[in-house]
């Protein structure tokens, strides 16, 4: 079964599924680093001088196409993912989605100390949150949520393997 992470960007699906995947010991697969190695040119790149529409398909065409693996894996997924129906329909079909939930502060914060967003690099914090707002109905949608809030990475991936345990789903499936 694949646990795959959604949420805003920022709210630390790489990082906490880095170590989700080490401590389930399955592989871990970072969607935006899959499209960056698939066309060989980084997301800022892909969003410049593709556009985000092209980008989105492409992200979406990775997703469903790793979704198909029979084999176990911790998948992040990008922050506007989960907003595509055709990828919240192949999530939660075979998978078990997770929303990394974390406040639009702290959002905020992170996503001002990385250059690489583009969706975001010359927006207000009021833009950024109107984009968070609108977001958020899409990553309630998810099987399972988790409060990142004033949580270490390990300690969000431990409540993470709690939850899926309480679901059913154990670390060897």
């Amino acid at each position: 079964m694949h646990v795959v992470l959604v949420g805003m960007m920022a709210s630390g699906k790489s990082s906490i599924g880095k170590v989700l995947s080490k401590t389930m010991n399955i592989p871990f697969l970072d969607i935006d680093k899959e499209i960056e190695f698939h066309e060989k040119r980084s997301i800022k790149s892909i969003f410049e001088n593709s556009g985000e529409r092209y980008f989105r398909k492409l992200e979406s065409k990775i997703i469903i196409e790793n979704l198909k693996e029979k084999k176990s894996t911790v998948i992040a997924l990008g922050g506007g993912a989960f907003l595509n129906a055709a990828v919240r329909k192949n999530v939660n079909e075979k998978s078990i989605s997770v929303w990394l939930d974390v406040n639009i502060e702290s959002i905020i914060t992170r996503v001002k100390k990385n250059q690489n967003r583009p969706l975001v690099e010359k927006k207000s914090d009021e833009e950024i949150k109107k984009i968070y707002e609108k977001r958020l109905k899409y990553y309630e949608m998810s099987k399972i949520h988790i409060d990142c809030n004033k949580k270490t990475k390990t300690e969000c991936a431990e409540e993470i393997i709690f939850k899926l345990k309480n679901t059913g789903i154990n670390e060897n499936n």
